[in-house]
């Protein structure tokens, strides 16, 4: 990638992390970046195709670093707690506000993040696959049919509007869900390895 369109991309998702969609501009973007306008709209033409480009960014570079801790870990509860953790931490950068009116005001870009979030079912199921493959994984339990449920939990959970109706914190619940779904999966020798690991 052109590496202006790189760091367009990369301050326009701090700007949209900052601000919301609804304070981004164009204008407060290029000013950020000592960049004129006419620069930004030759990669990008229209502020809505922008907007676009850099949720579209962000997600596949959180892919891409999910795929990073896979490929540096080879025990499958390590990998489970560090592509958990680094999950939470993005997560709790989000303010559940902009995400409800992302939502309900921009549906297009609403539908890049749920494309996202469903892709990281892949990511889940190689990490139950070697979990069974090294004894970790309930033995009652299907690697493939852990990866789907567990997925569809986190992205019915994580809605606004599932959040707002029942009024939960990001936080609280990222807490909750992560004890509730650890300890439902794995075996005694993987709590075992839990609890010292994910201090």
């Amino acid at each position: 990638m052109d590496k202006a369109k790189k760091i367009i991309l990369k301050e326009g998702f701090n700007s949209v992390l900052r601000n919301g969609i609804r304070s981004f501009t164009v204008e407060n973007l290029a000013s950020s970046l000592s960049m004129s306008k006419k620069t930004i709209y030759s990669y990008f033409p229209k502020k809505e195709i922008l907007i676009k480009k850099i949720i579209d960014f962000r997600m596949k570079k959180l892919s891409s670093e999910f795929r990073e801790i896979i490929n540096n870990q080879n025990d499958a509860i390590i990998q489970f707690i560090e592509v958990r953790n680094h999950h939470i931490k993005f997560a709790n950068k989000l303010n559940l506000k902009k995400l409800t009116y992302i939502k309900a005001r921009h549906p297009q870009v609403w539908d890049i993040i749920e494309q996202h979030r469903l892709d990281r079912k892949t990511i889940y199921m190689e990490i139950f696959k070697l979990a069974k493959s090294q004894s970790y994984l309930r033995s009652d339990l299907e690697p493939s049919t852990c990866a789907s449920i567990y997925m569809n939990i986190i992205n019915s959970t994580f809605q606004p509007d599932f959040l707002n109706s029942n009024e939960l914190e990001l936080n609280q619940t990222i807490d909750h869900l992560r004890t509730i779904m650890s300890y439902g999966f794995f075996n005694e020798k993987a709590i075992c390895k839990m609890k010292k690991y994910d201090r």
